[in-house]
C-alpha cells in the first residue's frame, strides 16, 4: 500500500483553508449557487435605484454630496441587511396537488363479492338473458329468416 493514497489528517493547517475548502464544497451545490446569484442580483438591483434616488434628492433639495451619499450607502446597507435577513431560508415542499386530484379520480375498486352474492347475481343475469334478452334475439332471428325467405320468393 502506497502512503500517499493514505488520507493524512493534518494539524498544521490554518482554519482558512478549511473555510475555503467549505465554501467552495458549499458553492458546488446548483440551489446553493442559484439563492447567492439571487441575492447578488437584487441586492444589486437595489443600490442601483437607490444611488438614483440619492442622486435626484441630491439635485433637487441642493444637498451636499457627502450627507446624501452618506445616508443613501446607509439606506442600502440596511436594506441589503433586512433583505438577507429576511430571505426565506427553507424551500418549500411541492404542491402535492396533482397527486391529490388523480387520487379523487381514480375510482375505487369494487370489493370482492360473497358467494352467495355471486350466486344472486348469477341468477339475476340469467333471468334477464331470458325474460328480455332471449325473446329479442327470437324476434330478430325471425326477422331475418323472413327477410331470406322474401329473397327466395322473389328469385
Amino acid at each position: 500500500m502506497r502512503i500517499d493514497k493514505v488520507a493524512i489528517y493534518m494539524p498544521h493547517k490554518t482554519p482558512s483553508e478549511s473555510l475555503w475548502k467549505r465554501l467552495r464544497n458549499r458553492l458546488s451545490d446548483s440551489e446553493v449557487r442559484d439563492g447567492i446569484f439571487r441575492i447578488f442580483s437584487i441586492t444589486l438591483l437595489m443600490i442601483l435605484v437607490g444611488a438614483c434616488v440619492v442622486l435626484v434628492l441630491a439635485f433637487l433639495m441642493k444637498l451636499q454630496v457627502l450627507v446624501v451619499a452618506f445616508s443613501g450607502v446607509m439606506t442600502m446597507a440596511l436594506a441589503s441587511y433586512l433583505f438577507l435577513r429576511l430571505w426565506p431560508r427553507e424551500v418549500e415542499p411541492p404542491s402535492r396537488v396533482d397527486e391529490t386530484v388523480a387520487k379523487a379520480l381514480e375510482e375505487p375498486k369494487p370489493r370482492p363479492m360473497s358467494p352467495e352474492e355471486y350466486r344472486r347475481q348469477r341468477a339475476l343475469a340469467q333471468k334477464l338473458i331470458r325474460d328480455k334478452a332471449a325473446p329479442a334475439l327470437a324476434k330478430a332471428i325471425r326477422g331475418m329468416l323472413r327477410q331470406d325467405d322474401a329473397k327466395r320468393r322473389k328469385r
